[in-house]
C-alpha cells in the first residue's frame, strides 16, 4: 500500500512522526556541536581544495559529497 520498505522510507516515516507529534529532534545537540567543528575545518579544507589540480579537485569533491550523503541519510536535503 505504501511501496517498497527502505531505509528512506523508515527515516521520512520517523521525521514525519517526530513533526507531527511535536517531538524535538533528538539529535538536535549533536548537529549542533558537528557543525561547530566542521566550520572550523572549512577554511582549511578550501584551502586544500583550491591547492589541488582540477581533475583531483573533482574527485575530492565528488567523494567528499558522496561520503557526506552516506555519513548523514536522515538528512532530508540528503534525499531530495
Amino acid at each position: 500500500a505504501y511501496g517498497t520498505l527502505t531505509v528512506r522510507s523508515l527515516l521520512d516515516t520517523r521525521e514525519h512522526c517526530l513533526k507531527e507529534f511535536n517531538f524535538p529532534d533528538p539529535y538536535s545537540k549533536v548537529k549542533q556541536k558537528e557543525n561547530g567543528i566542521a566550520l572550523k575545518c572549512f577554511q582549511s579544507v578550501i584551502e586544500s581544495l583550491d591547492s589541488l589540480g582540477w581533475e583531483e579537485r573533482q574527485f575530492a569533491l565528488v567523494k567528499g559529497l558522496l561520503a557526506g550523503n552516506v555519513f548523514d541519510w536522515g538528512a532530508k536535503a540528503v534525499s531530495e
